[in-house]
């Protein structure tokens, strides 16, 4: 999203003044957020990315003795909800990778994740970036272990874990975080039904999907063939039956393009109806 620069760079006067405080500089932009006039919700949100950002940026560049690690977290974690919130789905890619750089070392307190990193997860799954989403979720499980947090208010993390870790391409590339303590205080949550279940079905949701959508390729060029066939089917109407034109459609593109060969849901779920 290409934002003009003015309120970024209202923003930047206050987060690049060093004669204050970050804690100073955090509330005088949430000050002026709440103060400045806007036209519409999208105009407040696309704003609000600019306010999210500059302040991240303000504390990563800053804050070398990590004193700010919740505040920063509880940033990414707006800013990540406000991209859901504009359906701008590309840019939660980096945010994901800057927020994992960030945990990846085990040096970020418990307390700063606890808050902030399941809002973070959430939004990420709702992107096709299964691959953060899964080290997310695998950091957020491991640190309510080792901190002695892990109860069963985490079954559904670690449900989707288990399954993710399952669809995935590549799923053992973090295998060297799995202890086999915590491989069975995971494995504790659930009966041995639960388990089979999920072993036997891993699927997400309700419908079975071509697992050519759970690797690395597929979440570099999803966003792209997307933005393809809303041009190629811009003057389509929506009316009964588009899903079959869309998904025909979007198969010959993928072929085409990008040399996948990929199956729609009513080729994944033959048995259910669709329109």
């Amino acid at each position: 999203m290409v934002r003009p620069r003015g309120i970024r760079n209202l923003i930047e006067k206050i987060t690049f003044d060093r004669s204050k405080s970050i804690e100073e500089r955090i509330d005088e932009v949430f000050d002026m957020r709440q103060h400045l006039d806007v036209k519409d919700d999208k105009e407040r949100l696309r704003n609000d990315v600019d306010y999210y950002d500059c302040m991240i940026r303000m504390i990563e560049n800053e804050d070398t003795e990590r004193v700010e690690d919740l505040a920063r977290l509880q940033l990414y974690a707006l800013l990540a909800e406000t991209y859901t919130e504009l359906e701008d789905y590309r840019p939660i890619y980096k945010l994901a990778q800057e927020v994992l750089e960030m945990i990846r070392h085990e040096d970020v307190a418990w307390e700063a994740m606890a808050e902030t990193l399941p809002r973070i997860i959430d939004a990420v799954a709702e992107t096709v970036y299964h691959h953060a989403e899964y080290e997310q979720l695998l950091i957020y499980i491991l640190m309510a272990f080792k901190t002695g947090n892990l109860t069963d208010e985490f079954k559904g993390r670690v449900r989707k874990w288990m399954k993710l870790h399952l669809l995935l391409e590549e799923s053992d590339w973090l295998d060297f975080r799995l202890t086999k303590e915590l491989e069975r205080a995971m494995a504790d949550m659930f009966t041995q039904t639960e388990l089979f279940k999920i072993m036997l079905d891993p699927k997400i949701g309700h419908l079975r999907t071509d697992p050519v959508e759970y690797t690395r390729e597929w979440e570099k060029i999803y966003y792209d063939v997307e933005a393809e066939l809303d041009r190629r089917l811009a003057n389509v109407p929506r009316q009964m039956g588009f899903c079959f034109q869309y998904w025909a459609m979007k198969r010959e593109l993928l072929m085409e393009k990008y040399g996948i060969d990929w199956r729609s849901p009513s080729q994944m779920n033959p048995r259910v109806m669709f329109d």
